[in-house]
């Protein structure tokens, strides 16, 4: 993972612990001053499941402990836990056949001297383990734009991310595996259904997995669902560290290649030579059209080609600096 962008994410749950619940409600996209977060999961068939939700409060997110959570799956099942210390509440739930489990997950009033924030929903997407799977990043690969953004504004999806993926939804499981905290798991959901994307779990990060780096997060993330699936066949995403990861746990890894506007030749010709060294095996595109072409057309975007693009956008921009600087 990118320094930067580590150091930016870092500053901003720094920020969390510091600011009201004002700034809290822009970055986190909460309501009042509760934070309530979910944690999706993917299982097969007679695996027991823990259904996992944490109750926060105020300006440095602190843990609620002694409140009843209630796990509720429409008028089939109600289950309820009391938060611990951390103000998380754990159920333990063993889907008995494939498909997608929806709890909505609700804070008892009792007990809260303010109003309870919304209910969250919580999908179990229980899965035959041969299903095949497709593990999909977030920020500049179905955002157009980065977590800084993300964190202030309501970014758009990247041109072509939501109608590729639902084709690809049409015989694959979407898995959203980002290395976004769980902090924003309530925005991060809600972003993905206004926009129209696919359903699938949306699977975040804990502040301690976000500090060992998007690499080892995402490696981690893919072992874990290959103990359990034959079939997790497909891993896209924006960093090198991500794809690399999807590429050494046997994935077709898919590099959506971001190259900022204000690059100068020698950062060009840095990200070209990054791209050179990786496996051949890895897909280097800008865009889902290209991604498009991979997995229903059977194309190939090897590093190379790109590499010598970027080179020549190096040899031409070097030019243009030559001519400013005289």
């Amino acid at each position: 993972m990118k320094p930067c962008l580590t150091l930016a994410a870092l500053a901003a749950l720094a920020a969390l612990a510091a600011a009201g619940c004002g700034a809290q409600t822009l970055i986190l996209g909460t309501q009042g001053q509760y934070l309530l977060t979910v944690r999706d999961a993917v299982a097969p068939p007679g695996q027991e499941v823990p259904l996992v939700a944490r109750l926060q409060q105020g300006d440095l997110l602190r843990g609620r402990p002694g409140h009843v959570i209630r796990f509720r799956q429409g008028d089939q099942r109600l289950l309820a836990a009391e938060t611990d210390e951390d103000g998380t509440a754990r159920v333990a739930f063993t889907p008995d056949a494939p498909g997608d489990y929806v709890f909505t997950v609700e804070v008892a009033a009792a007990g809260l001297p303010d109003e309870p924030p919304e209910p969250r929903d919580l999908l179990v997407a229980c899965r035959a383990s041969d299903t095949p799977l497709a593990v999909v990043d977030l920020d500049k690969t179905v955002v157009a734009s980065g977590f800084q953004t993300v964190l202030l504004g309501n970014p758009e999806p990247m041109d072509g991310s939501v109608e590729v993926l639902k084709r690809v939804a049409a015989d694959r499981t979407v898995i959203y595996l980002t290395h976004r905290p769980d902090y924003f798991g309530p925005k991060s959901k809600d972003w993905l259904r206004t926009q129209g994307f696919p359903r699938g779990p949306v699977l975040l990060s804990t502040v301690g997995s976000f500090l060992k780096g998007s690499g080892t997060y995402k490696s981690d993330m893919i072992k874990a669902l290959k103990a359990k699936f034959t079939r997790v066949e497909v891993g896209i995403g924006d960093k090198f560290s991500d794809v690399e990861a999807y590429h050494a746990n046997g994935l077709t890894a898919i590099l959506i290649l971001p190259v900022p506007e204000n690059a100068t030749a020698k950062d060009l010709q840095a990200l070209a030579d990054q791209v050179a060294a990786l496996p051949e095996a890895i897909h280097v595109v800008r865009g889902w059209d290209q991604v498009e072409a991979i997995l229903f057309a059977g194309k190939a975007f090897p590093p190379a080609p790109m590499a010598q693009q970027l080179r020549a956008m190096a040899d031409e921009k070097a030019k243009q600096e030559a001519a400013e600087s005289k």
